[in-house]
């Protein structure tokens, strides 16, 4: 049943809809009624396998400008959130290839919709990671360059200033870590579902890098694109944080997910691989992220818990 919603009728584009975040979105647009438009790179639905039928595909390359053409003709928004984007250890020993994958994207869906000449908005997926004043220059020159990031306030930039000179509202949103059902579970990749896989299959402990002090802060995935799709339909614009004040160490994290997973399980700690705190509490939010009530990190990971053990 479609809801009644602004977004009944309206044709978009979701870059990233097969992915973690863009399949929740992507739901979200059809459930309101919205025609959506998804590229596709290989024949990869999984993730909205039970939708399938309902989705626009148009396979091809984001980093080719004459495709991006094709995909940006006849829609009414642009939701940007496919990304190069493995594990930290990957973005920093090849940055300058992970920051290069992404801006290639974004340039050229910036120049697909200058030669199709249209003004729809655009929102872009990005970071709150990326510092709250950019300056690429120092995050390039880093000891340890984390090249999504990099990327991410590259293309901040490139969005923001075709938005000013070509007169399309442009939406930034810079969101801490989500979690949640269909992330890749792999030891290498995102925390969650990293420590999520080591309570599963470990044995004799869980091993934590760090020594359990870094903080971290994490939206559910569905939280994040409800959050997201409200500062759109309020048409809110610039950059804007999507995060909350609820910090919870590694530690205490391992802990829960332990508990959810495997009870009892021992947690280790491995201080020589040293992780930077990445929890980024007190950024400035809207009123509408302010006000949000949040799933609870127990309670998420209770649901995610629950999916995986249905597709694993």
């Amino acid at each position: 049943m479609v809801m009644d919603s602004v977004w009944n009728g309206k044709k978009v584009v979701v870059t990233g809809g097969t992915g973690f975040i863009g399949s929740f979105l992507v739901e979200w647009l059809l459930d309101r009624g919205a025609s959506v438009r998804v590229p596709l790179r290989a024949q990869n639905y999984r993730a909205l396998s039970s939708r399938r039928s309902e989705v626009e595909w148009m396979e091809g390359d984001l980093r080719d400008p004459s495709y991006c053409v094709q995909l940006a003709t006849g829609v009414n928004h642009v939701f940007h959130l496919a990304g190069c984007r493995r594990n930290s250890d990957f973005h920093q020993k090849k940055p300058s290839d992970v920051a290069n994958e992404n801006v290639r994207m974004s340039l050229a869906l910036i120049e697909a919709l200058r030669e199709v000449g249209t003004h729809v908005p655009v929102t872009f997926l990005s970071t709150a990671n990326v510092p709250p004043a950019i300056d690429t220059v120092e995050l390039s020159q880093r000891e340890k360059v984390d090249g999504y990031v990099l990327g991410k306030a590259l293309c901040e930039t490139l969005w923001l200033t075709a938005g000013h000179q070509r007169g399309f509202p442009v939406l930034i949103v810079r969101a801490v870590g989500a979690y949640g059902p269909r992330d890749t579970f792999s030891e290498d990749g995102n925390l969650i579902p990293a420590l999520m896989l080591q309570a599963r299959d470990r044995k004799d402990a869980m091993v934590v890098w760090g020594d359990g002090t870094q903080e971290r802060s994490f939206l559910y995935v569905e939280d994040l694109v409800n959050v997201m799709m409200a500062l759109v339909d309020a048409d809110v614009r610039g950059i804007q944080y999507v995060t909350t004040d609820d910090i919870v160490t590694v530690k205490e994290l391992a802990g829960l997910v332990r508990d959810e997973v495997k009870p009892g399980l021992p947690i280790e700690f491995n201080p020589e691989k040293g992780v930077a705190p990445r929890a980024k509490p007190h950024l400035p939010v809207h009123d509408i992220v302010a006000s949000f009530v949040w799933t609870p990190l127990k309670q998420g990971l209770a649901k995610t818990n629950a999916w995986w053990k249905n597709v694993s």
